[in-house]
């Protein structure tokens, strides 16, 4: 599965402030209540509940903070690149300046672990991280998802 199947132009946001993970996650939230009836604080109420498991964080200045949110009906993908990295408690104690952030339906599974993957599988190529980060524009960034 490419990364632009699932992440479009409009999912993409960049030079995005936010100070704190509480700031971002209010942030993701209103990005994703703006295509969805679902209520921006219930987002965010649902990330913060994952992210006290564990940190979503995953290194190289990256993160995919995801939820299952009820009432939704398809899986939903945005990415981020904020304007200074903020701490987020990461494997490798570096600060995260990029964020893939997924919500899924409550009763999803396969979808939710497949984009995932995808991500992943992008992220393994550490120069892929890099190459995003050095990109400005959300069309070059949907470029190079697009390759991939």
């Amino acid at each position: 599965m490419r990364l632009d199947e699932f992440i479009s132009l409009s999912s993409i946001h960049t030079d995005v402030k936010a100070d704190s993970k509480k700031t971002l996650f209010k942030k993701i939230a209103n990005f994703f209540a703006k295509n969805n009836t679902i209520k921006s604080t219930y987002i965010t109420e649902k990330l913060n509940e994952r992210e006290r498991l564990g940190s979503t964080g995953i290194g190289n200045g990256v993160a995919i903070p995801h939820t299952k949110i009820d009432g939704i009906k398809k899986t939903q993908v945005i990415y981020i690149k904020l304007k200074t990295a903020i701490d987020f408690t990461s494997t490798d104690n570096k600060k995260v300046c990029q964020v893939f952030a997924i919500i899924t339906p409550e009763n999803t599974q396969s979808e939710h672990l497949l984009i995932l993957s995808s991500i992943s599988n992008f992220l393994k190529d550490k120069s892929n991280a890099k190459k995003l980060q050095a990109l400005k524009n959300p069309e070059e960034i949907l470029k190079l998802f697009s390759k991939f």
